[in-house]
């Protein structure tokens, strides 16, 4: 195939960097995931106050992002990027003070900071890629971002049993493993400063007058993440509370199974994509995702938990690589940061929206009606999926 020797160019010193600060800024999030729900119940907090925790961090992170959209179009990307690394750094430190009170105030900055990791990325990839190669650079980004989870959950609960460690030690190597993710970023910074052709030239700024906040033409991708990305709290965070409930036993290795899903689904099945088309490749996540969440209500050990998570988060992987790839593909050049801002909305929106509807129909009706419920999401999702496929196969912009 013509140009086949030149595929693996995106590979540069830049992109890994952004991949490895990428890396620890999730890393961080991947040790709060289990940590976070077994510290408010820990403190007297009910799952439904567990859900509001989680909501406050997505709802600080949607209202910001708007606003560091347009940051990232004017002071840059690698920039919004480091001072987001050293805002989750210095946020998670205020959860060694054990009064829930201080976690939603930790909570509510972090997602400032945790708004301007994605946003940055995903403007930094979407200048540097091209658009024949969108859907396998998207799967290797986000499966580097979720490789986090193979293992970092795991380590999380290992010191919460530490005697010398418990939960102010996940906090504290937290807040470590979130510097380094700055200092990676502030190289990554440089290199693009210093490297010809490290990162496409910036394209022509939008004068103040003519910005706009939101993108219109990315909020239908947004939507179709959005309801992908419901389910994921009832996968990771309230999964332990449940599997608590059921009498499972040792979750650690659950965690292990769907870091390893994405991990490897997503870098594969991002360049599938790319293959059998966009409109398949989200379909076929839909479909994933809703047998996963399936067989949670079958599962009796820890071996079925883990084959559930791996549907889930194949199903996840595949909807993440794909649905980021066609927001790259219709954003304007000159407003990146913002197309990207809408677009990664739906990653905070779904997953705070989730927990705390999570949260309230356990309450209501137990986990089972929870995950009942997230199958219902999902169904809405395809649907919507297959009633506008049309769409989702319109040209992408030109210079995209």
């Amino acid at each position: 195939m013509p140009g086949e020797a030149a595929r693996p160019s995106f590979w540069t010193r830049t992109f890994l960097l952004l991949c490895a600060s990428q890396f620890l800024a999730y890393g961080h999030h991947a040790l709060l995931t289990p940590t976070l729900p077994l510290y408010v119940d820990h403190l007297g907090g009910s799952p439904f106050t567990v859900g509001l925790l989680l909501a406050v961090f997505s709802g600080s992170s949607i209202l910001i992002r708007p606003l560091l959209g347009t940051w990232v179009d004017t002071r840059g990307e690698t920039f919004v990027l480091s001072l987001s690394c050293v805002g989750l750094c210095l946020t998670v430190l205020i959860f060694i003070v054990p009064y829930i009170e201080g976690a939603f105030t930790a909570n509510i900055l972090r997602g400032f900071s945790w708004a301007g990791i994605n946003t940055s990325g995903y403007a930094f990839l979407a200048a540097a890629v091209t658009d024949d190669r969108r859907g396998e650079a998207s799967g290797y980004y986000s499966g580097i971002q979720a490789s986090s989870s193979v293992f970092f959950p795991t380590v999380a609960l290992w010191i919460i049993e530490l005697p010398a460690g418990g939960y102010a030690g996940v906090f504290v190597l937290s807040s470590a493993v979130a510097l380094l993710g700055a200092f990676l970023a502030h190289v990554c910074g440089r290199g693009v400063q210093g490297q010809a052709g490290g990162r496409p030239a910036r394209a022509a700024r939008v004068p103040f007058r003519d910005r706009t906040w939101f993108d219109r033409s990315i909020v239908f991708i947004a939507l179709l993440l959005f309801c992908l990305n419901l389910p994921w709290s009832g996968l990771t965070s309230f999964i332990v509370l449940y599997a608590r409930e059921v009498g499972i036993e040792s979750l650690g290795w659950y965690f292990v199974a769907i870091g390893c899903a994405s991990l490897v689904g997503r870098p594969l099945l991002g360049r599938v994509s790319d293959r059998i088309g966009r409109v398949p490749a989200v379909v076929g996540a839909y479909l994933l995702e809703m047998a996963g969440v399936g067989l949670v209500l079958l599962a009796r050990d820890v071996t079925m938990m883990m084959t559930a998570g791996v549907l889930f988060f194949l199903g996840y992987a595949m909807g993440v690589s794909t649905t980021l790839a066609l927001a790259m593909e219709r954003a304007d050049p000159r407003r990146r940061g913002v197309a990207m801002a809408t677009f990664s909305i739906a990653f905070p929106l779904g997953s705070g929206l989730g927990a705390a509807v999570a949260g309230g129909v356990i309450a209501l009706v137990g986990y089972r009606g929870m995950y009942m419920s997230l199958i219902g999401v999902l169904v809405c999702g395809l649907l919507l999926t297959l009633g506008r496929r049309a769409a989702l196969r319109a040209p992408s912009r030109a210079g995209a």
